[in-house]
């Protein structure tokens, strides 16, 4: 008898301790494998290898026409010629616009073909090695540089294939347009025919797995074969769908749009060091580097090998199990499980009700009360992360060691809330009911995803299922093995939903979008366990102690470890500007308030307002002080040609940077019906569209040192005011300007030199 009370009085604590450790080992189950070695045989892919190649790529910042990024692209071509490409460098003009933003650049994109012996469809391998101004790139993406290098070293020492395999290292993807592929694939308008297939390699961080996070349309064939060739497959259709939602685009996007069937890899993690002074080799985690290039030699040498390319297919459903465990299905096996999963469980529940305390008002209540418990949910973690940041101040960036510590106690936090609360729930209700309710709310959601998002439907299904099962079993067994029954049913959702909580929270930063989608998933996680969380809470008082104590416990470690320092900088922004018509400069920043270092330039009383005339018209407020004048000549431009036809006036332009800048803006009216603009020839047809607010934006990167050309066409004969600017990276040793200290970094567009006229025509 005392055993059995022991054993009762135990028995919650082990539990707690079994979802701990599920939890955990379902997170393990993302990390990347282990690096191999400079040892290893000569066909196997190496990261100790291949990061031997950084030491040259990532020594400094080397953006789109930087004396930098000249020394990187012939140390490029040089070591694909020495593994036997024939290799050379393509120059043109990639052209982009997007809303009112005209993006151009002059590009110098790496090729080289290594033959096959009897090609059908060449494979394309892409990466850009240009850099962000502020970063040497070492991930972002020296990481997609130096894995293809060894990639190819790999394939060089085993046996031939048979296809052609092509190598695309791009220039310029960094310059806000994608500028390297968009020349690449404008200049060869048959990529869709000649390739079969195109793996292009990015990164958002510096560690991490290899996440393989887009894919082109229709890819049904290609999920199955990179299932069946990549050792470490890593990706969910939920990615592949989200990302389709996005603003946000890669090389690959491009590609994709050429209609080139392919695969699109990156990794994410330590996201503080993404684009500034931290993307180093040292922080470059070699296990990242390993899992990209063991999973894309894989799948190079088994395409490489394909008589055909994988065909277009409808596209599947694809998630990781455990690991790197790929469950591929169709989607109508989707929709199958998510309309007969509810029909079998309200089928089990009319059978099992009259026994088990099931009625149908309790189960609507329940059905309810999913919605007050994610409000529960959602409001307790947004109190307790105001109150994490009333406490800490200032959080560092993103995925730290110190956010991930206040994220889990910030959603411990609420979970202890939402705990709480079923417990009043399950009192009025009846656990079953509520339990019941419940399952039947996520089935409900379950058929809107397939509706709406059906990449994402695996997400609850699964568990969901699941947790149905074990909730009828544990209605039919004895009540001594009910709980290791929905413990059992539970494993699924811990599984699934445990690594997608932290892959939201790495993805999004640690922000309240991030917080909110974090207490979605806890929501549901919780609502598919109901009777077993029943069960562990008895002791309600102790339970809701434990996970307070926990939760500041962990709060205060984060808050602990929450210290600017050289490994954990501030991102802040300063650009010296010059008015050349008001022969006067100003210190600006984007910011919203000066740190310890800007204040000491900008002032500490500084206050946010817009000025345009130091920002080349942007009308968005910004920090900005006077500053010591310096010599410094502004850009140049030249009417070349002027003409008018049916009400169309075509003004052309030669525009150059007098002081060899390599970046260059223009800026004109939001009022002016801008039809077409044109850099160098390469011209941009547009439609005027009242909703899009702010002014029209040019640019174009790797200016020559002759200038470019630039062609407007609009309907306004009368004169059109155009600001011109060209920018410069560094800023001048002028007071009080002082060293930048150890616990800062540029932020992305800052620590730049501009100057700025406005011309009439």
């Amino acid at each position: 008898m005392a055993r059995r009370r022991l054993l009762a009085t135990i028995a919650p604590a082990i539990f707690w301790l079994g979802l701990i450790v599920v939890g955990g080992l379902a997170l393990y189950g993302t990390r990347p494998p282990a690096a191999v070695n400079a040892s290893a045989p000569p066909d196997v892919f190496s990261a100790a290898r291949a990061m031997t190649h950084l030491a040259e790529i990532a020594k400094k910042p080397h953006p789109i026409g930087s004396d930098e990024a000249a020394r990187v692209r012939d140390y490029l071509v040089a070591k694909l010629t020495e593994l036997g490409g024939e290799t050379h460098v393509e120059q043109g003009i990639g052209s982009v616009h997007y809303a009112r933003n005209i993006h151009a650049g002059l590009v110098n994109n790496i090729v080289a073909t290594f033959r096959g012996t009897s090609n059908s469809r060449a494979t394309l391998l892409a990466a850009h090695y240009d850099s962000v101004p502020e970063g040497p790139g070492a991930a972002d993406d020296g990481a997609g540089i130096v894995t293809l290098l060894e990639v190819i070293r790999a394939l060089r020492a085993g046996p031939p294939m048979k296809n052609d395999l092509i190598v695309l290292f791009t220039d310029g993807e960094e310059a806000r347009g994608l500028l390297g592929a968009q020349a690449f694939t404008a200049s060869h308008p048959d990529l869709a025919d000649k390739i079969g297939l195109v793996v292009n390699l990015e990164a958002r961080g510096s560690s991490g797995p290899g996440l393989m996070f887009e894919t082109s349309n229709e890819n049904g064939a290609l999920i199955r074969e990179f299932a069946r060739s990549a050792p470490y497959p890593m990706a969910t259709s939920l990615m592949a769908a989200i990302y389709k939602l996005l603003p946000n685009d890669t090389d690959f996007t491009i590609f994709k749009a050429a209609g080139v069937t392919g695969l699109n890899f990156a990794f994410l993690e330590t996201y503080e060091g993404y684009h500034t002074w931290l993307d180093t080799i040292e922080n470059l985690d070699p296990r990242s580097v390993q899992h990209l290039g063991a999973n894309v030699l894989g799948i190079t040498r088994h395409f490489g090998n394909l008589a055909a390319s994988a065909s277009k297919a409808p596209d599947l459903v694809y998630f990781n199990w455990f690991g790197s465990r790929l469950w591929i299905y169709p989607v109508w096996l989707a929709w199958i499980v998510a309309l007969l999963t509810p029909i079998l469980f309200g089928y089990a529940c009319v059978r099992l009700g009259p026994a088990s305390g099931l009625t149908f008002l309790g189960v609507a209540a329940g059905f309810g009360s999913f919605f007050l418990q994610l409000l529960v949910m959602i409001g307790g973690s947004f109190a307790a992360l105001a109150l994490a940041r009333l406490l800490v101040g200032e959080f560092l960036e993103a995925d730290t060691f110190s956010n991930q510590l206040l994220f889990a106690g910030i959603m411990a936090i609420a979970f202890g809330f939402a705990i709480g609360s079923q417990r009043i729930l399950t009192r009025k209700f009846g656990v079953i009911n509520l339990a019941a309710g419940q399952l039947f709310t996520l089935s409900l959601l379950t058929i809107i995803l397939c509706w709406f998002l059906i990449g994402g439907s695996y997400v609850l299904q699964w568990p969901l299922a699941s947790a149905m099962l074990g909730t009828v079993l544990a209605l039919r067994v004895p009540d001594r093995i009910r709980p290791h029954c929905l413990f059992v049913f539970l494993i699924p959702a811990l599984l699934i939903l445990v690594p997608l909580i932290y892959m939201f929270f790495v993805a999004l930063t640690f922000t309240y979008l991030a917080v909110t989608v974090a207490a979605l998933l806890l929501t549901v996680l919780l609502a598919m366990a109901v009777v077993f969380f029943d069960r562990l809470t008895k002791q309600l008082t102790v339970t809701l102690t434990v996970v307070l104590l926990v939760s500041v416990l962990l709060i205060a470690a984060g808050s602990h470890l929450t210290v600017r320092s050289s490994k954990h900088p501030r991102r802040d922004s300063l650009i010296y500007s010059v008015n050349a018509d008001q022969n006067k400069a100003k210190w600006v920043s984007y910011d919203d308030a000066p740190d310890s270092w800007t204040a000491g330039i900008l002032g500490s009383t500084v206050r946010r307002q817009v000025d345009a005339a130091y920002t080349a018209g942007l009308e968005r407020p910004v920090l900005s002080s006077d500053a010591i004048l310096t010599s410094l000549t502004p850009p140049s431009a030249v009417v070349s040609a002027d003409t008018t036809t049916d009400g169309v006036r075509i003004l052309k332009l030669h525009v150059s940077s007098t002081r060899g800048a390599r970046s260059l803006l223009v800026r004109l009216s939001r009022e002016l019906n801008l039809q077409a603009a044109a850099w160098n020839d390469h011209v941009e047809s547009l439609e005027y569209d009242s909703k899009i607010k702010g002014p029209w934006t040019l640019r174009f990167y790797n200016l020559p040192p002759e200038g470019v050309s630039l062609e407007l066409r609009f309907s306004a004969p009368k004169p059109i005011q155009l600001r011109l600017a060209d920018s410069t990276p560094g800023l001048p040793r002028i007071q009080p300007l002082s060293p930048r200290p150890d616990d800062t970094t540029p932020g992305y567009g800052s620590d730049l030199t501009l100057v700025e006229r406005v011309y009439e025509f």
